[in-house]
């Protein structure tokens, strides 16, 4: 394993703070009775933990040689993927019903568009271990924009704190391994898809897409 990337899970850990703390007051601060939270909403969130707990697992794994293992969580990873995304999709869909947002739900779209594309780069490169494990460090991102969102006092919005952090990365692999190919394509698709549903949610288009899906 890459020297530079042994001790990755510390971004990963970072993320889930932030992903702790964003959530904290709607749902982690409930605990242990947790009144008037939904099972879906309960599902949700132990898809997100086992998400970050594979991310944080699988570094470690390789490290210490544990290759089959590794291997294993990895296949592992496309059911809990999948499962993760229909959640998503059905706790927004919660959410616009009881609420109508336009700019929330496009960022939605953008954060489980990322998401979706990233994973799937990852996967698609699974046998070249230097592109696949940066892609799977980018699947961390589309989390933190929904965290920081429920935090009115956040210094900066999740997408710019994303593309920082996306920056910060590529600019390491520029002078230290040079394999930044991984970054360049999240910086130009992060940049990208959220662009395009910001520009997308104040418009009629959209306000009339959020009806095809909600006004029954």
């Amino acid at each position: 394993m890459e020297k530079s990337y042994r001790n990755v899970s510390y971004l990963f850990l970072g993320a889930l703070l932030i992903v702790f703390v964003g959530f904290y007051k709607t749902y982690f601060s409930l605990f242990p009775r947790f009144i008037g939270i939904k099972p879906l909403l309960h599902l949700h969130a132990v898809l997100i933990l086992a998400w970050f707990g594979m991310l944080i697992v699988q570094p470690i794994l390789i490290r210490n040689k544990q290759f089959a293992l590794h291997r294993r969580l990895g296949k592992a990873s496309y059911w809990l993927m999948g499962l993760l995304v229909v959640t998503i999709i059905l706790v927004v869909r919660s959410s616009q019903l009881r609420e109508k947002n336009l700019a929330i739900f496009g960022f939605a779209f953008a954060d489980v568009s990322f998401l979706i594309l990233v994973y799937g780069l990852a996967i698609y490169y699974r046998h070249k271990p230097a592109f696949h494990a940066r892609y799977m460090v980018i699947t961390v991102l589309p989390f933190i924009n929904p965290a920081l969102g429920r935090l009115p006092d956040s210094p900066v919005p999740g997408p710019a704190l994303g593309l920082l952090i996306l920056v910060g990365l590529l600019v390491f692999e520029w002078f230290k391994t040079k394999v930044f190919r991984p970054y360049l394509i999240g910086i130009v698709s992060f940049v990208s898809i959220y662009a395009f549903y910001g520009l997308m949610t104040p418009t009629p288009a959209w306000d009339y897409f959020w009806s095809l899906l909600f006004d029954h």
